[in-house]
């Protein structure tokens, strides 16, 4: 049984042993603790102002890279998408700050900005509308509407990608404008044409090739349950992408991300920014065997790749560009520059021949290419990356 006495121990003990402790704290011990302490904290201070330097230093690195391609991209890109129409289509969720730069070095390269489509975030409604559901049977029946995956029927992404295609059936020529139309009715999208002058005659022909500005989606879609709203999402915009690969049409797949939370490269171990659409799009070799993506459109030199991975595309060479997974080079090798170009005439089925004009200097040589070799393709002097 424990008594008084053995309280009394433990209580003296324990005063005993504080006695002690602050005895030796303000004694022998306070010095070296103390010099120790004061040791660590300097050394932290001076870590801290060496890398708020270095920080400093990269920012000033990177602004001066950026205003450096800013000032060389329009000669890098003179002429290698001349008299090619681009469309533009912006899905929800898309970042848009790089919208207005990416046209301007669309046209640098002597492409014309056709047409710009902005989707509604409220394309991926599951299950569809009745109504909904109708108007893209009608529509169905004038366009060549390419059958995607095991979906009954058209969907919104196949319908849109088979008019911005302008893949009409065989004897409903404009079908794919008036699908345009009543799409944008539907409040599905919003088209705006680009008008060189109010004056001429409105040019109405489908784009030649696509950029698709991507965004908006939850990492968490990867591999989540079907029907929930990420997933849905994310196959909406997987449908759309491989419509416009069945139609055979040039299209480059841009995101933002990476520029501004580097890559650590695949075996880092950590998030680089990279947008959920483009890495489904490298995984799958069929799929990223067709379609370009380019990861860092916040930077002036992803919006450079963007126009020269375009150009390639228009080629029949599909590239993965950025500094997010996956990516065979940060930049394209510049193609040939087009010296001539083949234009349809719009109901005719004939070709003319338009002379293109000559860029005023020479694209710069690729830093991955070695001296004295020729470049045969985009990924020239880049070790490519293939998909797992």
């Amino acid at each position: 049984m424990i008594d008084f006495r053995y309280h009394l121990v433990s209580l003296v003990a324990v005063f005993i042993a504080l006695a002690v402790g602050i005895v030796l704290g303000a004694g022998p011990l306070r010095e070296g603790l103390s010099s120790t302490l004061e040791g660590e904290v300097s050394q932290l201070r001076e870590e801290r102002v060496a890398l708020r330097a270095d920080v400093d230093e990269a920012r000033r690195l990177a602004e001066a890279r950026e205003q450096a391609l800013h000032r060389t991209g329009t000669r890098a890109v003179a002429g290698t998408l001349t008299g090619t129409r681009v469309g533009l289509v912006v899905l929800p969720g898309a970042d848009r700050e790089p919208l207005d730069d990416l046209a301007e070095r669309l046209e640098d390269a002597g492409a014309q900005v056709a047409v710009t489509v902005d989707v509604d975030a409220r394309w991926d409604v599951s299950p569809l509308p009745e109504d909904r559901s109708e108007l893209l049977q009608r529509l169905a029946g004038g366009l060549a509407v390419p059958q995607i995956g095991e979906a009954e029927g058209p969907s919104v992404p196949t319908v849109l990608a088979a008019a911005l295609a302008g893949a009409d059936q065989d004897g409903q020529l404009g079908a794919w404008l008036v699908a345009l139309d009543d799409l944008s009715g539907a409040d599905l999208v919003d088209v705006t044409w680009e008008e060189d002058d109010e004056e001429t005659e409105r040019d109405r022909r489908p784009p030649d090739a696509v950029v698709v500005l991507a965004g908006g989606l939850d990492p968490a879609a990867v591999g989540a349950t079907p029907g929930d709203a990420g997933a849905e999402a994310l196959a909406h915009r997987l449908d759309l992408l491989s419509a416009l690969a069945e139609l055979e049409m040039p299209t480059v797949v841009t995101g933002t991300g990476t520029d501004s939370r580097p890559a650590l490269g695949p075996d880092g171990g950590a998030e680089d920014g990279l947008d959920v659409l483009l890495a489904v799009v490298r995984q799958d070799r069929e799929l990223g065997g067709e379609v370009s993506t380019v990861d860092n459109t916040e930077g002036v030199s992803g919006r450079l790749a963007a126009v020269l991975a375009l150009a390639w595309e228009t080629r029949d060479r599909a590239g993965h560009y950025g500094l997010g997974r996956l990516a065979q080079a940060p930049v394209p090798v510049a193609p040939p520059v087009r010296n001539e170009l083949e234009v349809g005439v719009p109901g005719t089925g004939e070709l003319g021949v338009v002379p293109a004009p000559a860029p005023d200097t020479v694209s710069p040589p690729d830093p991955g290419v070695a001296p004295g070799t020729t470049p045969t393709g985009p990924d020239v002097g880049v070790q490519e990356t293939s998909p797992p």
